[in-house]
């Protein structure tokens, strides 16, 4: 079975060795690194910019590419957590980031399969139609054109919708390598390059890399979870939520997407390359309250066989870092050290606009969105409490782990060891080797959760993954836990 559909599109690039003195580092070769090295390229600054993996192999390759400002309920959230201004902000922050997206796209003639398309948020039960209700009344207020149906263009289950237009889908691997293509003799992109640490000096910082050490004026981090705690504690202003995504071919295509609101969340799209897919994901959840993910991948795909009776040719999973205030963290968060992340799972707008806010930082433009995502906005009274709700969630599986390590859902190829007062994961393979890793996750110390789906090691806590042989595949840890 294929992973996602977008990884055929990833491309290896020619190798470039890293530049030890730079004015700008950027730290992530998604779609806010490389959006924000695009903003800065036409720049007088020495740029470079370092990815772990390949660019576009992290978060941006395991989206579905949506570019759409309707995203669930954040508008009626938004108006809960501070008020009807913040958003209205937010709204068109989206809105602008998707004509960014578009005017870069036409002026550069980038092929990255954008098709214009309506967007739909919906209810699969009649007591979801209020929290509908709210956001019509609030996007109308903010005088959006956009309509109640009762039905979406599909057979699906749906008791009340809302319906608005000028929106998008694309393919986000495709669009990442033209602007790759576009900025190449202007920007030093180095892969397999992972950073390390960061080490702030008199007037710049030094970032040690599995490369060499690198030099910066301004360090720019857009991993999709940074790989510090301090400065900005982000760990204790967030956490992660996994979604199980499937693609499946289909006759032809049909030009919307959408997205349930309640506790089922379901989404929809469809693409078209080759063959015609539909792009269906669900069973969304926090990593800290659920960790038996091969049996939320396992429902997920019996409701799609329910809705669409369709043979599946892709399936995988995301992880999605979600501020507990709803909005993006975007900007400075200590002298000349910025950085981008919790896009709440709308990552394709607030990537497109993170790379706008962070190189006007850096160029010293002004921007009427660095306040709305300053990483250190003030603290309201239900952004605390969903703080201590998040911390306790997180403490609880932290506990859980070191107490119990043998889940019920594990098989016999999967056992713990304490040697010299050490825990140790073993996997067995098919071939009866062993493959022996320390359980525990250097980035805060988490004990580690087998993941039967992708033959992994993942932290519940704050979603690093390790190999069966204990080799980093995706951070916030920067170490492996190779014995």
């Amino acid at each position: 079975m294929k992973k996602s559909i977008w990884e055929k599109y990833i491309k290896k690039l020619d190798k470039s060795k890293i530049n030890e003195n730079v004015d700008v580092l950027i730290i992530g070769g998604g779609l806010s690194g490389i959006s924000t090295a695009f903003e800065l390229k036409d720049s007088s600054l020495n740029i470079s910019l370092i990815e772990s993996n390949k660019i576009g192999s992290g978060a941006s390759s395991l989206t579905t590419g949506k570019l759409t400002y309707l995203q669930d309920t954040i508008y009626s959230d938004l108006e809960s957590m501070y008020d009807i201004n913040t958003s209205k902000e937010y709204l068109k922050s989206q809105v602008y980031a998707l004509n960014r997206i578009k005017n870069i796209i036409n002026k550069y003639k980038i092929d990255c399969d954008y098709i214009n398309n309506d967007s739909y948020i919906f209810s699969l039960k009649d007591e979801d139609k209020i929290k509908i209700d709210k956001e019509y009344n609030i996007l109308k207020k903010f005088g959006i054109n956009t309509e109640i149906v009762n039905k979406l263009p599909i057979k699906f289950p749906c008791s009340y919708a809302l319906k608005v237009k000028d929106t998008a889908v694309f393919n986000p691997v495709k669009y990442i390598n033209s602007l790759v293509n576009l900025m190449k003799d202007k920007v030093n992109i180095c892969e397999h390059v992972r950073a390390l640490g960061i080490t702030k000096e008199s007037d710049h910082y030094i970032v040690d890399t599995t490369k060499g050490k690198i030099n910066a004026k301004y360090v720019v981090v857009c991993t999709q979870y940074p790989f510090f705690v301090i400065p900005s504690l982000i760990p204790f202003k967030t956490h992660i939520e996994k979604s199980h995504v499937i693609a499946s071919k289909v006759d032809d295509i049909k030009n919307f997407n959408a997205m349930s609101v309640g506790k089922q969340k379901y989404s929809i799209r469809y693409y078209k390359d080759k063959d015609s897919y539909i792009i269906f994901a669900g069973e969304s959840y926090k990593m800290s309250n659920h960790i038996n993910y091969k049996k939320r991948q396992e429902e997920l795909e019996i409701k799609f066989k329910e809705f669409f009776n369709l043979d599946i040719n892709y399936r995988w999973s995301t992880h999605d870092i979600t501020s507990n205030d709803f909005l993006p963290i975007i900007g400075k968060i200590s002298d000349n050290l910025l950085v981008s992340t919790a896009f709440n799972k709308w990552g394709m707008t607030n990537s497109v606009l993170s790379g706008k806010i962070l190189s006007d930082i850096v160029l010293n433009n002004e921007n009427e969105y660095i306040s709305l995502f300053n990483p250190k906005r003030k603290i309201t009274i239900k952004r605390t409490m969903n703080f201590f709700i998040d911390t306790f969630n997180t403490g609880k599986i932290f506990i859980s782990t070191k107490l119990n390590k043998n889940k019920v859902f594990y098989n016999n190829n999967v056992k713990f060891e304490n040697i010299n007062g050490k825990s140790y994961g073993i996997y067995i393979d098919e071939n009866q080797n062993k493959h022996i890793v320390r359980n525990l996750c250097p980035h805060m110390k988490c004990s580690l959760i087998f993941n039967y789906m992708d033959k992994t090691w993942d932290c519940p806590c704050h979603g690093s993954r390790y190999d069966i042989d204990g080799n980093i595949i995706k951070g916030p840890s920067t170490f492996s836990i190779k014995v």
